[in-house]
This record gives structure tokens, C-alpha cells and sequence, in this order.
């Protein structure tokens, strides 16, 4: 049976992600791993440490109740991932997932996501954590290096729920996108009657055959709508094409250059991240 991995936590985008996961998961017939992780000690903010100026028998009093603090701070975390997870399990089972395993740890998101990759099919995220402010142009602190870390598709979810009726494969002839059309056309994720967009953006190196995608597309018994754009920004013609013809759903694949390169040229990938409002399916 197959297995998705739906990481939730307190974020806006919470209700959205059980919402999609569940129609995933009928698609696919799959059960889901519903997990929240709570944030280690260490990686709360230090507050200023002023011990060093005060008496001794003031600063065991201090230390004292920094203690008392902290083992407070940890139960209401626990009982807080409690109620989100059983607030999730709730909108999957009330969409009609039957198998649900609730999952909660203390730790790395990143770390933890990867422990659990080999066993699961799909894994969901939020396009913003449960801190970020949900108009900020800033991606959540954990979705790009989970998206560089794995290899199973990554389903990201943005703010926007509506039925998926047109779906955009932006494609760009690598090894990534590829695997998205394998996938898309031997999984049942999406049905036939879905609306199948298939765009190329050329940079004027006029090497983008999409050819044997198209036929693998309409072989499957897709519809498939292609065009090709001349553009040397990527990013720009693919997002604006999602807005024009009212895309549901980006598939793409993701993070084809090093660290190091999306650093100086900037990164195809974040960008359509933060400009599509709809969800995306990434590959690597």
C-alpha cells in the first residue's frame, strides 16, 4: 500500500495540506504518516545571558527558575503538537482517509523527513512554516533544504484550495521533469479528464524538444495542451503562463544547479516557489 508523509504543524497552510494530502491519498490509495515535530531546545532564541553580574545566591535562584521555565515551555509543546495532530487526523478522516498514524518528535525537520523518505511514496509540506508570516515573500526556514535533501516528489502547499482541473508540466528536458512524467503517467494521481498543460521556456538556446514527452503524455491518455516561449527568465513565463490559463497544479522538477550556483544566478525553483499561488509537485 502506499504511504504519504503530511508534515504539519501550526502554520495557515495546516488545513490545506490534510485537505490535499486527503485527495492524494484516494487517488493513490495510500495510508498517511501524519507528523509534527517539535523544535529541539537549542534552536529557541537565547535570551541575554546577565547571570555573570549578579550574586551567587541570585543567580541559583535565576538558573532555578530558567529551569522551571523550560520544562513549562516543554509540556505546552507536546500538548500543543498533540491537538494539531489530532486536528489533522480530523480533516484527513473527515475527507475519508481511512489509515492515519499519528507521529510526533522532537528535533530536526530535515533529519527526521529524511529517517522517514525510504518509506514513504510522497511527502507533503507547507510553502511557510507555522513562524513565518504568511504574506512574506520568504519561503519557510525548512522547505528548501528538505526540497535539495530528498528524492521522493514533494508536494508544497500554498494557500489556495480548489479542485484541480488544468495542471502545468513546465519542462526544460532534464532528468527531473522527466521523472515527473513518468510518474504522472504510471501513478493515478491525476485523471485523464484533468487538463494537461505542457509548456517549454526557451532561453534562446533553441535545444527543447518536447516531442517524446508529448507522447508519453498523450500515450497515457492525457489531453496535452504544449507551447513554447522564448524567454531567458525561466521563472517569469512559467508563473505568469500559471496565472493566464488558471493552472491548479505546478509539477516541475526542482533544484537541477549546486548550492553554490542558485547563490549567484538565483534559483528557478525558489522563485516559482514564492510567485505561484497553487500548489506545486516537485522532482529530483
Amino acid at each position: 500500500m502506499a504511504k504519504i508523509l503530511v508534515c504539519i504543524d501550526g502554520s495557515v497552510y495546516a488545513d490545506n495540506l490534510c485537505t490535499h494530502a486527503a485527495w492524494v491519498a484516494k487517488n493513490l490509495n495510500a495510508e498517511i504518516d501524519l507528523l509534527h515535530v517539535l523544535r529541539r531546545p537549542s534552536d529557541y532564541e537565547a535570551p541575554t545571558d546577565h547571570t555573570g553580574v549578579m550574586g551567587l545566591e541570585a543567580r541559583s535562584h535565576l538558573l532555578d527558575e530558567l529551569t522551571r521555565v523550560d520544562e513549562e515551555r516543554g509540556r505546552l509543546d507536546q500538548e500543543k503538537g498533540k491537538i494539531i495532530l489530532e486536528h489533522g487526523a480530523k480533516i484527513l478522516k473527515e475527507a475519508g482517509v481511512e489509515t492515519i498514524n499519528r507521529i510526533h518528535r522532537r528535533g530536526s525537520l530535515v533529519e527526521t523527513i529524511q529517517e522517514f523518505e525510504d518509506s514513504v511514496d510522497m511527502i507533503f509540506m507547507g510553502k511557510r512554516g507555522e513562524h513565518a508570516d504568511r504574506g512574506s515573500v520568504f519561503l519557510g526556514s525548512n522547505l528548501e533544504k528538505v526540497a535539495r535533501s530528498i528524492h521522493k516528489p514533494l508536494f508544497i502547499i500554498s494557500a489556495v484550495v480548489r479542485p484541480i482541473k488544468r495542471f502545468l508540466i513546465a519542462y526544460d528536458g532534464k532528468s527531473s521533469v522527466h521523472k515527473a512524467i513518468d510518474y504522472i503517467t504510471e501513478h493515478p494521481l491525476l485523471t485523464k479528464d484533468v487538463e494537461c498543460h505542457l509548456l517549454a521556456v526557451d532561453r534562446g538556446k533553441g535545444d527543447i524538444d518536447t516531442s517524446e514527452a508529448e507522447q508519453t503524455l498523450r500515450k497515457a491518455g492525457f489531453t496535452v495542451i504544449q507551447k513554447t516561449e522564448q524567454n531567458p527568465h525561466a521563472d517569469q513565463a512559467i508563473s505568469s503562463y500559471v496565472v493566464e490559463n488558471e493552472i491548479d497544479l505546478l509539477v516541475t522538477g526542482a533544484y537541477s544547479h549546486s548550492r553554490m550556483i542558485s547563490l549567484f544566478l538565483g534559483s528557478t525553483t525558489a522563485s516559482l516557489i514564492k510567485a505561484c499561488k497553487i500548489p506545486l509537485l516537485l522532482f529530483r
